[in-house]
């Protein structure tokens, strides 16, 4: 089993009904309408129910393995309704001898907002960490080892995808295209939604330097990480 698909977190969220509604808060592919053209995304929402999906990364370095999960949605019908929306969860994983990996620790980036759990904290679900999304908001939780589900909070199934796939797509840059600018998906909203190469959290980025942002959030000194498969340094 690919790392990516033993860690892939188990995801509950409310508003499972199928409607419109519905729609805006499930997580997709960006090209879930059958284009790389993203300022009709919203649009055509009424025309392409989403099919559930969650990009991955993976980082690894000689001690561990960083996991990335995120997940698009065509809109943000929150506050602030806009065009585009994408959270995700990094997993620090630590390699252990029998190659089972152990949970060290999570961050979740979702509405500008940054929150870290310790991985022992966390409940498993087939060694799987869980999460819960809000509807509307896409707010992330990570659910601790003694919380209780609500009823209506449905276990969301979903295909993996690759963040290189979408990576592959970082330079097409112009109206009509997949980015308007680097990193910011193209869009008609005056709100920007950015790919998570341009995550930086106290100038340390996700992607390429999630070794040393998990040093940072442990509080030890940063130190470089020996990266032995990392496709997103620039």
């Amino acid at each position: 089993m690919l790392v990516a698909e033993q860690w892939a977190p188990v995801i509950r969220k409310m508003d499972n009904k199928d409607s419109l509604t519905a729609q805006t808060n499930m997580f997709t592919a960006v090209d879930y309408d059958h284009d790389w053209r993203l300022n009709n995304n919203w649009y055509n929402l009424m025309f392409y129910p989403p099919k559930p999906a969650v990009y991955y990364s993976v980082v690894e370095s000689d001690t561990h393995y960083f996991l990335g999960y995120y997940q698009y949605y065509p809109r943000h019908m929150g506050r602030s309704q806009h065009e585009h929306d994408l959270t995700g969860v990094l997993l620090a994983v630590g390699k252990t001898p029998d190659g089972a990996g152990r949970l060290e620790m999570l961050l979740t980036y979702s509405n500008h907002n940054w929150q870290k759990q310790n991985g022992a904290k966390v409940r498993l679900e087939g060694g799987r960490p869980v999460l819960k999304i809000s509807a509307g908001t896409h707010e992330i939780a990570v659910v601790g080892k003694r919380k209780r589900f609500l009823p209506g909070e449905a276990h969301i199934g979903y295909s993996l995808i690759p963040l290189t796939q979408l990576w592959e797509q970082r330079r097409e840059i112009g109206q009509g295209r997949v980015f308007a600018g680097w990193g910011y998906f193209d869009s008609y909203n005056a709100v920007k939604v950015t790919a998570p190469w341009l995550w930086d959290y106290h100038h340390i980025n996700w992607l390429t330097n999630p070794g040393e942002l998990f040093q940072y959030l442990s509080g030890t000194p940063i130190r470089e990480c020996n990266y032995l498969i990392n496709p997103y340094i620039k």
